[in-house]
């Protein structure tokens, strides 16, 4: 289950840099990307929250989802934010949450 969240985690990092990438340029997110990157992050947190309550090792993973929880502090943000400077600034924070948390869980999956 730890390799299902780690996949859908790495694959909704993706395409979160595809969005920035269209963000810091100035452009419009493509719906379908955004939604994407969206719908991937929901099903890896849901994996690691199925993980936590069915697994018997200590890796529980709470403290995982603690981080990605702070990292959508900004990205709900994002949403109400009008000023392209505002958002900007939303998305690096919120790029660097999520890629700690990603990382973070990788070094639980790879040893």
């Amino acid at each position: 289950m730890e390799i299902t969240a780690t996949v859908l985690l790495f694959a909704g990092a993706v395409l979160g840099f595809m969005a920035f990438t269209h963000l810091s340029m100035n452009m419009s997110v493509p719906k379908m990307i955004w939604l994407s990157h969206v719908v991937l992050v929901a099903l890896g947190l849901l994996a690691l929250i199925i993980n936590a309550f069915t697994t018997d090792s200590m890796e529980k993973h709470y403290n995982l989802m603690v981080i990605f929880v702070i990292a959508l502090i900004p990205a709900l943000t994002m949403f109400a934010k009008k000023d392209i400077n505002t958002r900007k600034a939303l998305a690096i924070v919120y790029g660097l949450t999520g890629f700690f948390g990603l990382f973070w869980l990788i070094t639980y999956v790879l040893p």
